[in-house]
């Protein structure tokens, strides 16, 4: 038996065991079809102990990402243009691959109970980034958090390969966010 649950414009079904996992504070990951059928493409799931209003800021100004999310080279604000802000972004690869670069146009909705971050690729090393951040309460004093990506890189790496490496550092990524919302309260 499924139960769904309303993460920004989407309804996502999530298992009792799911459900379970959440509170135990695991990510619960979802591999889902790359829009094309060539890179990688997920949803994962975490509960942040903290209210939207305090998570929030971390996920929104990818300019501070690297201060603290694994391997981001560098993050900047680019431009702010009148549908949203352009990001730089360059990831960090291990040897000998070439550092991941990009362009992102960021846009963001901020509500009474949802507030996300959707991004787009304008340019880099990809042939396509997309995603979204999505930050919702899930009882007072608690917030889900939630991020989906649909990218591929431009790089010479097997899809299963580059799916494992994405998969296996989203646990990092929900816990670094986790910290950065402790060290910011």
């Amino acid at each position: 038996m499924r139960e769904t649950i309303k993460v920004g414009g989407e309804s996502v079904a999530i298992t009792p065991a799911e459900r379970g996992r959440l509170e135990r504070g695991e990510v619960v990951l979802t591999p889902l079809s790359p829009s094309d059928g060539t890179g990688v493409a997920a949803r994962a799931l975490a509960l942040v102990e903290a209210p939207p209003e305090k998570v929030w800021p971390v996920v929104r100004d990818a300019e501070h990402f690297k201060e603290f999310m694994p391997r981001t080279k560098s993050s900047y604000l680019v431009t702010e243009k009148p549908e949203g802000k352009i990001y730089a972004l360059e990831i960090e690869m291990p040897f000998p691959i070439k550092n991941l670069v990009s362009q992102v146009l960021s846009v963001l909705e901020e509500g009474d109970d949802i507030w996300s971050r959707r991004w787009e690729l304008v340019e880099g090393t990809y042939t396509r980034n997309n995603g979204e951040w999505v930050v919702a309460t899930w009882e007072p004093g608690r917030s889900l958090l939630a991020y989906w990506v649909d990218a591929s890189p431009k790089v010479m790496i097997p899809g299963a390969l580059l799916r494992k490496a994405q998969t296996n550092s989203l646990p990092d990524v929900f816990e670094r966010v986790r910290r950065r919302v402790r060290l910011q309260a």
